[in-house]
């Protein structure tokens, strides 16, 4: 597993991502922050709420950094 965080844009505007990627590549869970409001993977029917579909390695993540299990956890708990 790969746990990453880097800067999000999207219509909510600048924010905060962080995923998680299974060994094969594909995302697993995510938690995006816009302004203070958490929007997450966990709940499929919030129309806010998304997971990356592709592969890491087709992310350009030169402004990311990995981090820990236990740091992604702390903000999927957050998050709920």
């Amino acid at each position: 597993m790969q746990y990453w965080i880097g800067p999000s844009e999207s219509h909510l505007g600048e924010g905060t991502i962080w995923t998680e990627f299974a060994d094969e590549g594909h995302a697993l869970r995510q938690v995006e922050e816009y302004n203070g409001k958490w929007y997450s993977s966990r709940d499929d029917s919030d129309e806010e709420g998304w997971l990356y579909d592709g592969n890491i390695k087709d992310l350009g993540l030169s402004e990311s950094r990995e981090i820990t299990k236990e740091e992604f956890e702390v903000v999927w708990q957050k998050s709920a």
